[in-house]
């Protein structure tokens, strides 16, 4: 932390090379670049978008795979599989399907009578294509813990509260979802931070185009850092308002996951 606060405070190249002393000039040049800003703004819209449907469809799936079946043994891993994909490799890999004159799914929607399904290049779709290729990365993840927390209740809840008349539902709002609740602050907890991080996925789907629409702070950090002359104190400046934005969430989340635990 020490060393990136002092390349903060210089004007250098990606090689480190050359450096002259700016003292805190990147820091009010950062609050007054609108593209970062911009970048701000596209990645708290991501988040927005994508923890809310990532954790729904995480406590959804983990209720109805929860069970030690053969099927749903087999799905648990068949949903877990991306998973374990290097994030780049799905980036391209959807890229690829999305892409408007070689991608397959493209060529299905124009075969349905879709008219110019070209969803990457559009500025109005381009990010929610990104949050559901995201999605199907991680969610995986989210079910199977979830599915470890809701194995480890005691069938004895489940027992009484069938006794006193609750229904399957009413037992999943009733004791299923206040039994996972440490497991589900850690999965929002890590979400968040992860989804306001995101770039593999971004940069190689988007590129953090079209014109800005996807480009997180992850995706305009690193170009400044390594696409632009002398501006990676500039870039490690931003990575500071970065990690304090992530760490004033994680205070907060803390402490309202142990207010509500008490």
């Amino acid at each position: 932390m020490v060393a990136s606060f002092y390349i903060s405070t210089q004007k250098m190249g990606v090689d480190l090379s050359k450096a002259e002393f700016v003292g805190l000039d990147n820091y009010t040049k950062a609050l007054s670049d609108r593209r970062f800003i911009q970048s701000i703004l596209v990645s708290l819209r991501y988040t927005a978008i994508e923890v809310p449907l990532q954790m729904v469809i995480g406590v959804v799936l983990s209720a109805l795979l929860a069970k030690n079946t053969f099927l749903n043994k087999l799905f648990r891993g068949i949903y877990f599989l991306p998973v374990v994909a290097s994030a780049v490799t799905v980036g391209v890999t959807w890229q690829l399907v999305m892409h408007s004159n070689i991608g397959i799914f493209t060529y299905w929607l124009k075969l349905m009578g879709v008219a110019d399904p070209n969803w990457l290049n559009n500025t109005g779709t381009a990010l929610y294509v990104v949050v559901f290729v995201a999605i199907w990365k991680t969610f995986g993840i989210s079910a199977i813990i979830l599915v470890s927390a809701i194995q480890n209740i005691p069938d004895s809840l489940f027992e009484a509260a069938a006794i006193d008349g609750a229904g399957k539902v009413r037992q999943f709002f009733s004791v299923t979802l206040p039994s996972v609740m440490p497991s589900f602050w850690f999965l929002l907890m890590t979400r968040i931070i992860g989804s306001l991080q995101m770039f593999d996925i971004v940069y190689t789907m988007t590129g953090g185009g079209p014109s800005r629409s996807t480009t997180t702070m992850g995706v305009y950090i690193y170009d400044q850092a390594f696409n632009s002359m002398n501006k990676t104190g500039y870039a490690t400046a931003m990575s500071e308002f970065l990690f304090l934005f992530i760490m004033l969430i994680t205070i907060v989340m803390y402490a309202i996951m142990n207010k509500t635990s008490d």
